[in-house]
């Protein structure tokens, strides 16, 4: 049996500088943490959690169309916010993108992220069953 990792990133996403946007090993897909930066690298919504969860949900589904996924073959979320305020904005936005479809959610409150505009992060896991 051999073991292979995909690394990869959808031409419709801004690069990351040092990693790929999703790493696929075996029947799961992992998305890397996502932020509100459009395709150009321009930031979304400043000062606006929801405005900047709508384009971190627009970022995922293009990461998960990608690799021929949907939003309901994600099994888990996590939620990285740096006010608790804001948790009904971004909550609005995952319930837009994921509809009916309810996978496990982790909500983490902290001090700040990878830039002082960024006020949402969110990362998921994917399962994408092989064919066999």
């Amino acid at each position: 049996m051999t073991r292979e990792i995909v690394l990869t990133s959808p031409p419709d996403v801004f690069p990351a500088a040092n990693y790929e946007h999703v790493s696929i090993a075996g029947d799961f897909a992992y998305v890397a943490g996502q932020v509100a930066r459009d395709e150009n690298g321009q930031w979304v919504g400043i000062g606006d959690a929801g405005a900047q969860a709508a384009q971190v949900y627009r970022n995922i589904g293009r990461i998960l169309a990608h690799i021929g996924a949907t939003p309901r073959d994600v099994v888990k979320i996590m939620v990285f916010l740096t006010d608790r305020n804001d948790s009904a904005a971004i909550s609005t936005e995952r319930k837009k993108f994921f509809g009916d479809h309810r996978p496990p959610h982790s909500g983490i409150i902290i001090g700040g992220l990878g830039s002082p505009e960024v006020k949402v992060e969110v990362e998921v896991i994917a399962y994408l069953p092989q064919k066999k």
